[in-house]
């Protein structure tokens, strides 16, 4: 059963991104003094008394005077949140008081007809009390006071918001269970929102040709084939001289990037009549050191003129240039026409499966046994080989398989640990997950590190 959503409109800056990182319990909508820092829906998980529902955050929507260009988008993207909303908190500044673009969400919220209640935020200030009685001419009933940065009135307001929502509707669901959360990732304007657009089947970020237009990262719940997907769409990350005193776009870069570490599997997105860049090289390492599956997408395709031998030629180029993720598939696709989107579920299933894929360890010891008889590490002093005693995977996602040898000192881990790596990814199929290899000798599996008294000096001797 989907969780039932509560949904939060009102004019810019009077407190919404506020409200909803209170409600989810974390810092998931940037919050800045500025108007119009969130743009798109913002969903978030939220309980109270033991009831969960969805918290959905949306962008402010100026009065026409003022002149947003994005500000049509953003209506749209209200107008939507609210139809598959099941209540409208309709949120109030008790500082700044009734302005006209109040009027005109106002009477949104009564068209669509959904239960709503009118939040006054700021309430704490004494002269919001004084402009409580102007909200009255809204015909929304008396305005519920509340302070979204501090708490106040919050637990009043969310009894009166679940009581308007179906008992029947408000049972509780495990949060995340079997489901695969995936982060869409790329530079500015290589269309990520177009893509999880096309994938969904409708406009649920906002889409323009101006860089930057998706600044929060949203989270959207997708069902397909049995399986639940849980999707990321992250603020274009760009480069840091690029962002300059915009301080909205800075932390919304920091959210990308906490956003792949939130996920399991990762999209890189990149425009085909492009092709891989400088930045793309280091979001590619930034994903590796999360340790997550990643698929590389080239977008834009239609757009690329094109022969027999132009996809293996470029995807050729990709994995040079992002020599980091050169085990991830590479798939050309068109937010635009659709083209190949379709395949990009089946991808990302893989990719789950592989990132959370444990081998045997019979069959991995056998196949560790022939790759090292075949290959063996180099000698030591005297023209002693170590020897591989057994093999082991530590964990899941990503996998970390551990090899326990007579002495590691002339092992060089890293050329070796490729080795072993390549060969792992073609036995046991660990397509587009990054393999932890590690070597440890008989020594450290049975002597463990000596743990420093008080007064010892510790470190390096």
């Amino acid at each position: 059963m989907p969780l039932p959503a509560i949904v939060i409109v009102g004019r810019p800056n009077v407190g919404k991104s506020t409200l909803f990182n209170r409600l989810v319990g974390r810092r998931a909508a940037i919050v800045r003094p500025e108007p119009g820092v969130t743009r798109d829906r913002h969903y978030g998980r939220a309980e109270w008394a033991g009831k969960a529902f969805l918290a959905v955050d949306t962008g402010g929507i100026a009065s026409g005077k003022d002149g947003d260009p994005f500000n049509p988008l953003i209506e749209r993207q209200t107008l939507s949140a609210i139809e598959e909303g099941d209540v409208v908190l309709f949120l109030v500044d008790g500082i700044e008081g009734l302005l006209p673009g109040d009027v005109q969400i106002a009477q949104m919220v009564r068209v669509a007809g959904k239960p709503s209640l009118l939040v006054l935020n700021k309430a704490d200030a004494a002269r919001s009390r004084d402009a409580a009685w102007d909200f009255f001419r809204l015909g929304l009933g008396e305005p519920l006071p509340v302070s979204a940065e501090h708490g106040a009135g919050v637990a009043e307001m969310l009894e009166a918001a679940l009581a308007r929502i179906p008992a029947g509707a408000l049972e509780e669901e495990p949060a995340g269970e079997g489901e695969v959360r995936v982060a869409v990732v790329g530079r500015p304007n290589v269309g990520k929102s177009s893509f999880i657009n096309r994938l969904l089947g409708e406009e649920r970020t906002l889409v323009s040709p101006v860089p930057g237009t998706t600044r929060d990262p949203i989270d959207t719940l997708c069902r397909r084939e049995g399986a639940l997907y849980r999707f990321i769409d992250t603020a274009g990350i760009r480069r840091r001289g690029k962002i300059g005193d915009l301080k909205a776009e800075a932390v919304s870069m920091i959210l990308a990037y906490r956003s792949i570490e939130r996920a399991e599997a990762v999209v890189l997105l990149i425009d085909a009549t492009e092709g891989p860049t400088s930045m793309d090289a280091q979001i590619a390492r930034h994903i590796v050191d999360a340790g997550r599956a990643c698929a590389i997408l080239l977008n834009k395709w239609d757009l690329v003129e094109k022969d027999a031998k132009t996809f293996d030629e470029t995807a050729r180029n990709i994995r040079d240039k992002l020599v980091h993720v050169d085990f991830a598939p590479v798939l050309s696709v068109s937010a635009l026409t659709g083209q190949r989107c379709e395949r990009v579920f089946e991808l990302i299933g893989r990719l789950a499966a592989a990132y959370r894929r444990r081998v045997p360890t019979a069959a991995l010891n056998q196949r560790v046994a022939e790759w090292t008889q075949a290959h063996p590490a180099p000698s030591g002093k005297g023209g002693k080989r170590p020897k591989f005693l057994y093999a082991t995977q530590a964990s899941v996602a990503p996998p970390h398989i551990v090899l326990f040898t007579s002495q590691t000192s002339t092992i060089p881990a890293e050329q070796y640990g490729r080795y072993i790596e390549n060969r792992l990814r073609e036995a046991f199929d660990f397509e587009g997950t990054p393999i932890r290899v590690s070597f440890r000798s008989r020594r450290e599996r049975r002597a463990p590190r000596r743990r420093v008294r008080k007064g010892e000096k510790g470190g390096e001797t």
